[in-house]
């Protein structure tokens, strides 16, 4: 009887240490900027894509890669309406080579972005986009070791995207946050590298990464570990036992 109560018991373990509890969200974020902010950059009205903001990267060696957020740091410039849209664009690149690649002709995947921001002038904001925001982007498998672009252009007013200034020439990749093997490769401006004047080449406010579920583990499994805990200290005092 003591046997078959056992291997029930360590059945139901095992089912539970497998099944695991309510998920967690874990966030990774493959690319970000390092440095907060510090002043924004006009994004024009123009539907053409080579009329953009954008950075340039390539993923991992361990892929395939789902994007399925991406943070973008705005300002309202000189807009009060508190609304605009603009087309969020993974597309390939010209080349991979580091303040060279830029947005190249083959458009991935595209997602028009509407969103509302405050309606005073010249104010920060954030539009945090999760996967309903980017079905078609977060829908897509970015293989492993190749790079990517990812722009905003086409907007249907003038805003602003934030960005921090005063990096050297060839230093911008050095200020971006990058995990899971990604590399930052440009940031460009109208598919051109960015430079605000000759001795300033700034960083973006764009971000993006993948968010991944953690399951926690359950009340039966936490259970279980303490049982064979407590069975293994039970088992060191008998067998002490049957030394002395």
């Amino acid at each position: 009887m003591k046997k078959l109560l056992m291997t029930v018991v360590g059945a139901a373990c095992f089912m539970a240490l497998m099944g695991g509890g309510v998920a967690r969200a874990s966030v990774i974020t493959w690319f970000g900027q390092t440095d907060p902010s510090s002043g924004n950059a006009t994004v024009s009205v123009n539907a053409v894509y080579l009329t953009n903001y954008g950075v340039a990267f390539k993923t991992g060696s361990i892929g395939p890669f789902v994007m399925d957020w991406v943070v973008l740091g705005l300002n309202t410039s000189s807009l009060t309406n508190g609304s605009a849209s603009v087309k969020l664009s993974l597309r390939n690149t010209t080349n991979t080579t580091a303040y060279s690649a830029l947005a190249g002709s083959t458009e991935y995947a595209v997602d028009t972005l509407n969103f509302s921001m405050p309606t005073t002038t010249s104010t920060d904001f954030t539009l945090n986009l999760t996967a309903a925001n980017i079905p078609n982007i977060s829908s897509y498998s970015m293989a492993a070791d190749t790079a990517y672009s990812l722009i905003i252009y086409n907007a249907n007013s003038v805003f602003g995207i934030q960005r921090h200034t005063g990096y050297a020439s060839g230093a911008t990749n050095n200020y971006y946050t990058v995990n899971e093997g990604f590399t930052a490769l440009n940031t460009f401006h109208n598919n051109v590298t960015y430079s605000n004047n000759a001795n300033s080449f700034p960083s973006l406010a764009i971000s993006f990464g993948n968010t991944t579920a953690v399951p926690e583990p359950s009340t039966y499994a936490l259970l279980c570990i303490s049982l064979g805990v407590v069975g293994f200290a039970r088992r060191r005092m008998v067998s002490k036992g049957s030394e002395g």
